[in-house]
């Protein structure tokens, strides 16, 4: 036992504590720090917590009311603020912080995330890892609302907002959700942190339901809203839940710490060095899981011997590898650097050094033995630790046997039988299966903004600019240590030697930012190659994809190649590739001749394989979109410049926008079953539009140009159906206005159906002069070449009579939707649901000319066959029609029946109170209520709904509406005083 532990380097045993994590308890509305006396205790006596978790109670001041006029009861942004001030002071030394609360103090902490978010310091929340709530009322509680309500003289602000759809509420959750739950990366107005949500199974006050709220993470355990928190022992389900994440964020693995120890650095054996190539190094390692995973395979923290890092080209592998040999080296390892180039020499030359005779080499190497059998027998049998490194194993075969897979592990790479032994490879491929079950494959990924801008600012001594602009272009290149690395050169070489570049004059992190900004976001094939694409370089391009597309080629994936560049010609958001990639789609396009739609799956396989492409699986429950992939910001700027994509634009964008129609086939826009659809395609259909007809370079194909115009057509309508106006504006109108540059003229058809949906967006927009002019327009040209009982011509007709009854010129409009009305149902027939929507707009009129007993019929008649036809309750057109409804009631003095309607629609709309929607049912709530007398709760309910319209829709005519019923409300109340 001595002579084999003298054998090896001295390891000081050091036991393994986890770091200090201070936990944070937040109480609830009337509550105090008491509350947490049980949790509080429990932790206290428990083993495994003690020494390392730091138990603190945020108190804040939540009286039931307050008495004395001098003083008023904290708003939440006040005790939000307030926490922030207490993790700035009383926890200023601390590393890691767990938030834990109860009721009310998860909307304290939410408000806290979402104003730092909004200010700009989500790095302040770097050293929060986790936020658990307990019964926190996400969606409000309506317990007593009623009572709570009808004490008028009650202000209390902070019981305010546990009232359903409260305004500030939601836009918290809103930014929490975007900026921290699915936050990727630490930044300004992002920080990702487990967030978890919990709810009593017979909590009545905040039903689980309302306690998970939009949040994915958590679920429901036992008890009410008050015993949730107050945990009998340690085996109580709350407790345990966060002892859980206590421990997640506590753990933590220290590097052994070895003595000092003399090595011989690596001999040659002939030309070929086995030296690790520490002269590369530069600077400190920069990533902390880059730096962890480091630690952890030196200090032999995974069962595994063999490592795989693997990753994107210029993702920095070999600089993490070569971080690992120099910590081995230092311990006292002998290690050997691969490079795959001549691997049987450096082979050869391994063996050497571990004292194989040459006629033993000689042997092996030509004779009948086999030169990887006595490489590891040789291996095996050394007493000292070793570390073997096989540098930029792209072609995983390489290093495996002649007749078999790498995971065979009988070739150049296998797991080390020796307990000393350690084998570290990198690679682009991360596929698990093509390495074996006894490797552990480590994905190497991007820098973020932090360390990104360290390494340029190190690089560049300062020369490049400021923290900010260096994080901006981190950023910019998505934290790609290669490109990073080309900047601060270029930076420093421009500063230094006053070079005067032509793209932009590129001097600092700013400008090369710019410059970066303005390459990526052009349209495939048509810049101009300058001085940038030097810059960000074709070594940089072939070092991310180019090596690798080629591997894929060699594996019979040619196709890759072309799919990867269309992928490049969307939009940089997720792309739902099982959708949207449609294999008979591809196999008609000239990119791939011969294609099978059977290759498609091999094909992605092999992009994710090889990191040029990043798959995912999002929160959805279709099982299609939930499945999105997205391309590293370089590869997806980049191959938008590629030569192949420049000579053959027209097929690579023609092709992307017949994928895309193929996708939203029979998905009409207006039916919320399809929304989300919709959602995860209009990002890559506005780029594949704007490419396609408002770049510079006119599209000759025409099918191409009709078929980006029908996708324009059908994203606006999505977009005009959410709400989006002001995007559905800004695609559709340049598109009208510059129809002629690419071959079309105003009155065709295809144009047309464009310039109906901009009378529209007018017509959403409350310009109801605009919009009847435009349509008029429309009308008479669809009636010219389509005829006037053409469905597009009534649907035309239609928005142009909206037009007149939106501006009260219901004797106008009224004869225009009868006529309309009698042409559907003979055009469509009586329940298709265009003939419903012209209907809708005919029974409007009739409430308006005071003729309600029909206007209520027709809406029953509307609502009668959405049901029959099962549309789901939340289409927005029966939501509009039940708000009809609602109103005809009023007017027939049937209160009750008009309020239940109109708060029905609210329930079945589920969407954000700030929608163009609910504003609208809640303008209808508020009428009714108004109707029945209910003044208070009704100018409660005016004053919140005026503030969303006037941050939403200022100075639009609904907005004008209410203020003026708003002012009259006030005259009535003062006049009462």
């Amino acid at each position: 036992m001595r002579a084999l532990a003298s054998n090896r380097p001295a390891v000081e045993v050091v036991m393994v504590v986890p770091i200090p994590v201070h936990l944070v308890f937040v109480h609830g509305l009337f509550s105090s720090a008491k509350v947490w006396s049980a949790f509080r205790q429990l932790i206290t006596t428990d083993d495994e917590l003690s020494g390392w978790v730091h138990v603190r109670c945020f108190a804040y001041d939540s009286p039931f009311v307050r008495l004395r006029p001098d003083r008023r009861v904290a708003e939440t942004d006040d005790i939000a603020d307030h926490l922030s001030t207490y993790l700035a002071t009383e926890l200023a030394d601390a590393e890691s912080i767990v938030l834990v609360t109860h009721s009310q103090g998860g909307l304290v902490v939410q408000r806290f995330l979402s104003r730092k978010l909004a200010t700009g310091k989500g790095r302040d929340l770097m050293r929060i890892k986790h936020f658990t709530m307990f019964s926190c009322p996400n969606t409000g509680s309506g317990f007593f609302l009623t009572v709570r309500k009808a004490l008028a003289l009650w202000r209390h602000s902070q019981e305010r907002q546990l009232r359903p759809f409260d305004r500030a509420v939601t836009e918290a959750q809103r930014s929490v959700l975007t900026g921290v739950v699915h936050a990727r990366r630490h930044g300004d107005q992002e920080c990702p942190i487990t967030v978890q949500a919990y709810g009593g199974s017979m909590d009545n006050i905040v039903p689980a339901v309302v306690a998970r709220g939009v949040f994915p993470e958590g679920g429901v355990i036992p008890g009410d809203h008050f015993s949730i928190v107050q945990p009998v022992d340690h085996r109580a389900a709350s407790y345990l839940t966060v002892r859980a994440a206590l421990l997640s964020v506590g753990h933590a693995q220290p590097e052994p710490r070895r003595a000092a120890a003399t090595v011989t650095p690596s001999q040659q054996h002939g030309d070929y060095t086995v030296s690790p190539p520490f002269a590369k190094l530069e600077g400190k390692l920069k990533g902390k899981e880059q730096n962890r995973l480091v630690a952890r395979v030196t200090s032999s923290a995974w069962p595994q011997k063999v490592h795989v890092l693997a990753g994107l080209g210029g993702m920095g592998k070999s600089r993490v590898a070569l971080e690992m040999a120099h910590r081995a080296h230092r311990a006292g390892r002998r290690v050997w650097w691969i490079s795959l180039s001549q691997l049987s020499a450096r082979m050869r030359a391994v063996a050497s050094q571990l004292g194989a005779s040459e006629a033993q080499i000689e042997r092996a190497w030509h004779g009948p033995g086999s030169a990887a059998d006595l490489l590891w027998k040789l291996l095996d049998k050394s007493g000292k630790p070793w570390l073997l490194v096989f540098d930029n194993a792209d072609d995983p075969q390489q290093i495996g046997p002649v007749d078999g897979p790498v995971s065979d592990g009988t070739g150049w790479l296998r797991e080390p039988a020796c307990d000393h032994g350690l084998v570290v490879v990198t690679s682009r491929v991360r596929s698990q299966e093509t390495w074996g079950p006894w490797s552990l494959v480590h994905r190497i990924s991007a820098l973020g903004d932090e360390d990104g801008a360290s390494l340029l600012l190190e690089r560049t001594q300062g020369l490049g600019g400021t923290n900010e602009q260096a994080r901006q272009l981190s950023a910019a290149l998505g934290g790609l240590p290669l490109a990073l690395h080309t900047a601060a050169v270029t930076v420093k070489t421009v500063n230094q030697k006053k070079v005067s570049l032509d793209d932009g004059d590129v001097t600092d992190f700013e400008s090369y930012c710019k410059a970066v900004q303005r390459r990526f976001a052009s349209v495939p094939g048509t810049r101009p190659r300058g001085d940038l694409d030097e810059l960000l370089g074709r070594e940089i391009v072939e070092e991310v994809y180019g090596i690798a597309l080629r591997q894929l080629a060699r594996q019979g994936l040619p196709q890759a190649s072309p799919l990867l560049k269309v992928f490049a010609c969307l939009n940089m958001a997720p792309i739902p590739y099982r959708c949207l990639a449609d294999g008979e789609v591809l196999t008609q396009s000239p990119l791939f001749p011969g294609f099978s739609p059977t290759e498609l799956a091999a094909v992605f396989k092999g992009l994710e394989d090889f990191d040029l492409v990043e798959a995912v699986r999002e929160s959805v429950a279709d099982p299609v979109l939930s499945h999105v992939l997205t391309l590293h910001p370089v590869v997806h700027g980049v191959l938008r410049e590629d030569e192949d994509v420049q000579r053959r634009r027209t097929d690579y964008l023609g092709l992307a926008v017949r994928l895309l129609l193929k996708a939203t086939e029979g998905k009409n826009p207006d039916h919320t079953s399809n929304w989300p659809l919709w959602a995860a395609i209009t990002p890559h259909a506005r780029e594949v539009a704007r490419m396609c007809l408002a770049g510079p370079v006119r599209m000759e194909d025409r099918s191409t140009v009709a078929g980006a115009l029908e996708l324009t057509r059908l994203t606006t309508r999505f977009l005009i159906t959410k709400g989006l106006l002001a995007p559905a504006h800004d695609l559709v109108v340049p598109i009208v206005a510059d129809c002629a540059s690419f071959g079309f003229h105003e009155d065709d058809r295809e144009l047309l159906a464009l310039r109906h949906e901009k009378g529209r967006i007018a017509l959403e927009r409350e310009d109801h002069a605009a919009a009847e002019e435009e349509l008029l327009k429309v009308v008479r040209a669809r009636t010219r070449v389509l005829g006037g009982n053409h469905p597009d011509t009534l649907a035309s007709r239609h928005k142009h009579a909206r037009a007149l009854l939106e501006q009260e010129r219901w004797e106008e409009a009224e004869p225009l939707l009868w006529s309309i009305a009698e042409a559907e149902n003979t055009v469509r027939g009586p329940e298709h649901y265009d003939t419903l929507v012209v209907r809708h707009s005919w029974t409007r009129v009739m409430l308006m000319l005071g003729r309600t007993s029909e206007a209520e019929e027709g809406a029953r008649s509307i609502l009668g066959i959405s049901r029959r036809r099962n549309w789901p309750p939340t289409t927005p057109e029966t939501l509009f029609v039940r708000s009809t409804l609602a109103l005809s009631l009023l007017e027939q003095e049937r209160y009750e029946e008009a309020e239940t309607e109109v708060r029905g629609a609210l329930l079945d709309a589920a969407q954000p109170p700030d929608s163009e929607l609910m504003m609208y049912l809640r303008g209808t709530l508020t009428t009714v209520l108004f109707g029945r007398g209910h003044a208070p709760e009704a100018v409660q309910e005016l004053r919140y709904l005026l503030e969303d319209l006037r941050r939403v829709k200022p100075g639009s005519p609904m907005t004008k509406k209410f203020e003026k019923i708003w002012a009259n409300a006030l005259r009535q109340m003062h006049g009462q005083l």
